[in-house]
């Protein structure tokens, strides 16, 4: 079993690179998958372990957030994984997991494509959250 986020994190990129998930991955229409959030950032204090993993995942097909999250357990040996499904329709959470760790992408290219995208989203959008906050301010 993981310890930890990190270690987790360590086990799912060992497996990804070692190919050993693509057909699983094929099989779920998981077109991107990132890891980001605390597990992923530098820490400042020397053994703060992250309270849990965040994975980001863009699907090609029907969603099946389920069986993702299983396997990502069962690969990992850890089950504080929160996974984010990427859609295009949240600018800053898209943009979030997409300027994390690229894990996996099913065509080359695929992933620096989709973090460009998301990123002119989140600017694009940014004035109406401006507004949003001052409305709510009031």
């Amino acid at each position: 079993m993981a310890t930890g986020a990190r270690q987790a994190l360590q086990r799912l990129r060992t497996a990804i690179d070692a190919g050993e998930l693509d057909s699983d991955l094929e099989a779920l229409q998981v077109d991107l998958m990132s890891a980001f959030g605390s597990a992923v950032a530098e820490s400042d204090v020397v053994g703060n372990e992250p309270g849990d993993l965040d994975i980001g995942v863009r699907f090609d097909g029907p969603i099946q957030l389920l069986e993702v999250i299983n396997l990502l357990v069962d690969v990992t040996g850890y089950d504080q994984i929160d996974v984010a499904v990427i859609t295009g329709d949240h600018p800053v959470l898209d943009a979030d997991a997409l300027c994390g760790l690229p894990l996996y992408e099913r065509v080359e290219g695929a992933f620096a494509e989709a973090h460009m995208a998301a990123l002119g989203h989140k600017w694009d959008t940014a004035k109406f959250r401006e507004i949003d906050r001052e409305l709510l301010a009031r």
